[in-house]
């Protein structure tokens, strides 16, 4: 059986000193290597959960619309945490979603270099009263009168289409805790936004963005992510990057679409 020999270096010897010569079997040292050639591969999953940079390239402030955001309208029925669809939690809930959402859009809109943007104090009692944030409707009156209050040009009328958390392994609860060992969580959200003349009360540009976001081997307290959307903060869970992304993408495709401010 042939060996192979394996010098062992001297450490500390004195001079004349004939290091020992170790031999290990040739064959076991194949064995060794058919032995690691055959093993499995490891499959790492990616579970990275990541917020989309922005494409735009950053306007001069003088080029740049200056925008009113009212607070955003939630459908009932578009927000479904699980299987469970949140319908019958009350008006309250979802004026307040829609606020939030809201706050993140004007973060976000700011984040982008597109546009200037305006308090939003004034802007809902503005289109409350006109029944505008409830039916959609734009007429020019309620337009010219935001655009009188803020000095905005453009209104920012948006909407949450869809909002929905599932895990593959069914876990969780309503407002609960999702998620766990061997399970992946899916947070998938879509936002529409229409951009609409002050002046004329005409849609300028309008811009849709859907995202969707999973990750595996996490849990998400719900409860504590739909607070903090409710008062326009966000985190780094995939359901804070599901609703930034949607916004970016949204505001992206409606930038690329809106006309160019006319110069002053």
């Amino acid at each position: 059986m042939g060996r192979v020999g394996v010098q062992v270096a001297p450490v500390g010897r004195p001079p004349g000193y004939i290091p020992r010569v170790r031999y290990v079997s040739t064959c076991a040292l194949a064995a060794l290597i058919l032995l690691t050639a055959c093993a499995p591969a490891v499959a790492v999953e990616d579970t990275a959960a990541n917020l989309e940079a922005f494409t735009l390239q950053p306007l001069p402030r003088e080029q740049r619309y200056v925008i009113a955001v009212p607070s955003f309208t939630v459908g009932a029925g578009s927000v479904r945490i699980g299987s469970v669809d949140l319908s019958k939690e009350g008006e309250s809930f979802y004026r307040e979603l829609g606020s939030g959402v809201a706050d993140i859009f004007i973060a976000e809109a700011y984040e982008s270099q597109q546009f200037r943007i305006t308090e939003r104090a004034e802007i809902d009692k503005v289109l409350y009263e006109q029944d505008l944030a409830q039916s959609g409707r734009v007429n020019p009156a309620t337009a010219a009168a935001v655009g009188r209050i803020e000095g905005a040009e453009l209104l920012v009328l948006g909407s949450v289409s869809e909002f929905g958390v599932q895990t593959t392994g069914g876990g969780g609860k309503v407002l609960g805790i999702f998620g766990g060992a061997a399970e992946t969580v899916t947070a998938r959200v879509a936002v529409e936004i229409r951009f609409v003349d002050t002046n004329t009360a005409e849609i300028m540009a309008i811009g849709r963005g859907v995202a969707e976001v999973s990750q595996g081997n996490v849990s998400i307290d719900i409860a504590n992510v739909m607070t903090n959307l409710r008062v326009g903060r966000t985190g780094t869970t995939i359901v804070d990057y599901a609703v930034r992304n949607a916004i970016r993408s949204a505001i992206e495709n409606a930038a690329r679409s809106l006309p160019k401010k006319a110069a002053p």
